[in-house]
């Protein structure tokens, strides 16, 4: 009962330590610039804390009059982990135009300080000024201008340093920062590659971030770019293309006037909404290239730069003369696998079998067959990886080996058997000292043919062998053209590949994590359409979905059907809707139903 007790108390104090180990304070307005006849929302929020608190005294703010609106706190429960915010909201009325600061705002809670970061807010004269300079979207019936929506979504692009060597690699990192903006088709962010070679992008990570005071939803791309070319090399202007979603105003064509309440409660929301192309540009980063130093390059130096860890190993350590060892080596680390090059091993005393190369990304090995030529080798000699580190800006080299192996001469009665090489210990066959009779061998022959013929395990064996051997030849063929013919290996495993995903996007159901769900059940169609099309699906916006699936004729309700859970995927994703674990049941199988109709369609 004590260990009991103890226990009880030992979680408590620990609960309680997290929970201080988890509060965070943050200050965040509705718009960074307004007019004189408008209002800044300032929210305080606490994350973490597990007590009431009493409403914050706001500093003097300089150009504004405060005003506390209230509290407002929520809680959720997500796989066990407990979340909790509480805020406080006040209104700022400006009091006159200018540049001016919200400074940094203190409080305590549990004996712990916190404080926030200030945050710079402009006031104009007229809301036409503060419209032209912030993100008031305006008349919801209109399409939003360019000026209205330059501060609602934004690009910002980095990479860890500026100052590079040649064809090493670059970690860059691309954000599309989106604030209150219901946007959708997100393409693949897009810049001039001269002079660069670029990987394929990572999958896209969506988070939320505070950028000058103001919450931004984020997605961020990261790849890597290695540059080839001396001197200053520009990477970019990088663009992002979307669709950005705005009510038209237009009802849903059935509804009634004369319902009960006037209109029709259950208008299709997807039906007041319209779409308009949106290109947000961040500018160009410079990269300073440089070419590797001469002084101390080692000779077997290959181009290889980066941090790298090199492993090599010789098995088995005790053989006979002409058995083969296994040479196993592998590199792994961080930097460019692109010019990176196996080292290679050269030694008279064995015969040596060209090495089976592999290539993960972030991780290349080899392995080879070499054989002791001769009995009384004592040791595979040393390998040497050398790379240029760019963390030193030096050179390294890593040794393995020697290593000590012990070669016996074969048994008398062994041949000497070492693949690829002539056996010269043989004399020449003798020929036999009678001679051949032809005729004898050709009536033997005929006698056994004859034989053959009346038995019917003879044509059993033989259909079997031509059914084989056209069976291998289709095979064969099928093959060849998987591997000559990319649009039909795409379409034929476009099926499989979505299947898999779909059992992939149930696992978040249980979850309630709905926005996951959406992403990756709008990838799954996507990545579907696009290897039926063969073509990319970062260029496949719901626009070119819809007039592909036309130009195949499919039939209009398949078409709407795909179109509205696109468009509703793109609306938890990126617009702030949400969908329960009902809902989220009902689109997968609707998703899996859609796919069985358009395998059919698109042949």
């Amino acid at each position: 009962m004590r260990k009991l007790i103890l226990s009880f108390v030992m979680l408590i104090i620990t609960s309680s330590i997290s929970w201080a180990d988890a509060v965070t304070f943050e200050a965040t307005v509705d718009s960074p610039r307004v007019s004189l006849d408008q209002v800044v929302q300032l929210t305080l929020t606490f994350t973490g804390v597990n007590q009431d608190l009493d409403p914050i005294s706001l500093p003097t703010v300089d150009g504004f009059t405060a005003k506390y609106l209230g509290p407002s706190t929520s809680v959720s429960i997500v796989n066990g982990d407990y979340h909790s915010e509480r805020s406080f909201v006040y209104n700022l009325f400006p009091n006159k135009v200018g540049h001016f600061q919200i400074p940094s705002i203190t409080a305590t809670v549990a004996g712990q300080t916190y404080t926030t970061k200030p945050i710079d807010i402009e006031v104009f004269q007229d809301s036409t000024q503060a419209q032209t300079a912030n993100s008031d979207s305006g008349d919801q019936d209109q399409a939003p201008s360019t000026e209205s929506i330059k501060d609602k979504v934004l690009i910002s692009a980095s990479v860890a340093k500026t100052n590079v060597y040649l064809n090493e690699r670059v970690p860059l990192s691309i954000k599309l920062l989106v604030n209150g903006v219901p946007i959708r088709d997100i393409q693949y962010p897009q810049f001039d590659k001269t002079g660069l070679v670029v990987d394929d992008y990572q999958k896209p990570e969506q988070d939320s971030g505070i950028v000058n005071g103001v919450r931004y939803d984020t997605v961020e791309f990261k790849t890597n770019i290695y540059p080839g070319h001396l001197g200053n090399l520009p990477v970019g202007p990088i663009q992002i293309q979307g669709n950005i979603l705005y009510k038209t105003g237009q009802n849903n064509p059935f509804s009634q006037e004369n319902t009960l309440f006037g209109a029709d409660v259950f208008n299709n929301i997807f039906d007041t909404y319209a779409t308009r192309p949106v290109t947000v540009t961040a500018q160009p980063i410079i990269l300073h290239v440089s070419p590797l130093p001469d002084a101390n390059r080692p000779q077997d130096f290959s181009g290889a730069i980066g941090q790298f860890d090199f492993k090599a190993s010789v098995a088995p350590l005790q053989v006979k003369a002409g058995d083969p060892l296994t040479l196993k080596m592998a590199i792994s680390g961080d930097g460019n696998f692109k010019n990176l090059k196996m080292p290679v091993f050269q030694d008279a005393g064995f015969k040596i079998y060209e090495p089976q190369i592999k290539d993960t990304g972030d991780e290349k090995t080899a392995e080879q067959v070499i054989i002791p030529t001769s009995a009384g080798t004592r040791e595979v000699p040393a390998l040497h990886f050398s790379y240029f580190d760019t963390s030193l800006n030096a050179y390294k080299t890593i040794t393995q080996g020697p290593f000590a192996i012990q070669v016996t001469a074969p048994s008398p009665d062994q041949e000497f058997k070492a693949v690829g090489f002539s056996d010269i210990s043989r004399a020449p066959a003798m020929l036999p000292a009678n001679q051949f009779s032809f005729g004898k061998i050709l009536h033997k022959a005929h006698q056994l043919l004859k034989k053959l013929c009346g038995s019917i395990w003879f044509w059993i064996s033989l259909g079997f062998v031509f059914v084989a051997g056209g069976s291998y030849f289709l095979w064969r063929r099928f093959q060849d053209r998987l591997e000559n013919d990319p649009a039909f290996a795409r379409r034929l495993k476009a099926v499989k590949e979505a299947r898999h995903g779909l059992v992939a996007a149930e696992e978040y159901i249980p979850t309630g994590k709905s926005k996951d769900f959406y992403a990756l059940l709008s990838k799954v169609l996507r990545d579907y359409l696009a290897n039926k099309w063969h073509q990319s699906s970062a260029a496949l916006s719901i626009e070119a979905i819809v007039k592909h699936l036309k130009t195949a004729k499919a039939e209009e309700t398949l078409i709407s059907q795909v179109k509205t859970l696109l468009e509703q995927s793109d609306m938890v994703c990126f617009a702030g809707a949400s969908a329960d674990s009902n809902k989220m049941r009902a689109d997968l199988s609707q998703t899996r139903d859609l796919i069985a109709h358009l395998e059919k369609r698109l042949k």
